[in-house]
């Protein structure tokens, strides 16, 4: 008899050990958020014919991430300028406080108008209270289109 007692007591113990591991592991399944992957992806911007000489071209680069039902648009803006031979992609966010920096033609420099951050041509802090440069991008020219591609 008291060998019947004590395996019924190990065979309980034994089967709320294993629900209670199920249940923690559907727990951890549920209450833990997916790790979100960080996947960049080439973006066609422009096509490297419309650069005008004189200065950077403004692109929208708008990607759609879409969350089960709910969906999202997020718009990054960038210049698009021609370096030499090659071409280079400046965020035109600025790196002081994330305001958006514009491009100005009559001073050739980027200038932001919150605090006045200036910025050359080339994206590095010309004056004001920015830590570093405007962030480049990733840019290749797509060779069956022309097009200039921003990897974001």
């Amino acid at each position: 008899m008291e060998y019947r007692r004590s395996f019924l007591t190990r065979l309980v113990a034994a089967g709320a050990a294993l629900i209670g591991a199920g249940m923690a592991g559907l727990t951890a399944a549920v209450a833990v958020p997916r790790r979100r992957e960080t996947t960049r992806r080439w973006r066609a911007a422009a096509s490297m014919f419309d650069l005008p000489p004189s200065g950077p071209l403004v692109a929208i680069l708008t990607e759609r991430h879409a969350d089960g039902w709910h969906e999202t648009r997020r718009s990054m803006v960038v210049f698009l300028d021609r370096d030499g031979d090659n071409y280079r992609a400046l965020s035109a966010t600025c790196t002081h406080l994330g305001c958006s920096v514009a491009w100005n033609a009559a001073e050739g420099h980027y200038k932001c108008p919150c605090h006045g951050g200036t910025f050359d041509r080339a994206g590095k802090v010309v004056a004001g209270p920015p830590p570093e440069g405007l962030h480049q991008l990733p840019v290749r020219v797509n060779p069956d289109t022309a097009e200039l591609e921003v990897e974001v």
